[in-house]
């Protein structure tokens, strides 16, 4: 028996750019700021490749992938997008900003392609791949198409971050910006839905301090709302 095809991130990098271990995910978590100023230090390319190929295996519904990315790393382009993000100065600064993209009709076009491959690696039976397809687009064309594409395309967003993070680069995910001069300066389509900007590279010191958080008790519930969670 052959062993099935797979696409699955192969010889990611295994340390940071020094030679310094991977952060773990509850220090990148709590130490995790929303960089303001950037150095002009560059990404290398193993290390960009491997936070994309990251943000890739983001899970979603149905496995439909909604979700498309611009890189923007040359100087000109990114002073383009700095122009219709407000002039934020961090836009020019990063290396690397990835415009987010939520695709509003583009996942039915490839719905076939998913549940056919699916099957083919045993997720389901190349018989029932056509009733299967059709359940899930009348499920997930019955909602609001921006809010789910802007639900599935935020995991991947957030999974590159925290890649990102555990790469020891810093990261600044930004809504602040005119979503129609974004379209009209990088070709987006009319489909596409904007959702977030994602800055990457390294801060200028000092970095923001922790702004603190609400307690769990606050926000978080047991069973039902308004039933206080107790911390053990």
């Amino acid at each position: 028996m052959h062993d099935k095809p797979t696409n699955l991130p192969a010889n990611l990098p295994a340390t940071q750019p020094g030679g310094e271990p991977l952060k773990p995910f509850t220090q990148m978590v709590v130490e995790r700021r929303a960089t303001t100023n950037f150095l002009p230090d560059e990404v290398p390319e193993e290390i960009l490749n491997a936070i994309l190929q990251l943000g890739a295996q983001a899970p979603s519904g149905y496995n439909l992938q909604p979700w498309r990315f611009i890189v923007v790393r040359g100087e000109e382009n990114r002073q383009r997008l700095q122009t219709v993000a407000y002039n934020q100065p961090k836009v020019g600064q990063a290396p690397v900003v990835i415009i987010a993209l939520g695709m509003k009709e583009e996942w039915k076009e490839t719905a076939d392609e998913v549940f056919r491959e699916g099957a083919a690696r045993g997720a389901g039976s190349p018989d029932t791949v056509d009733q299967y397809k059709k359940g899930a687009i009348d499920f997930v064309s019955s909602m609001s198409q921006d809010m789910w594409v802007n639900r599935h395309t935020m995991i991947a967003f957030t999974t590159m971050m925290y890649a990102a993070e555990a790469y020891g680069f810093d990261t600044a995910p930004m809504e602040g910006f005119d979503a129609a001069g974004v379209k009209l300066e990088f070709n987006i389509p009319d489909e596409a839905e904007v959702v977030a900007l994602l800055a990457i590279g390294r801060a200028q010191e000092p970095d923001k301090v922790y702004p603190g958080r609400f307690p769990l008790e606050r926000i978080f519930f047991s069973e039902r709302y308004g039933e206080a969670w107790e911390s053990k």
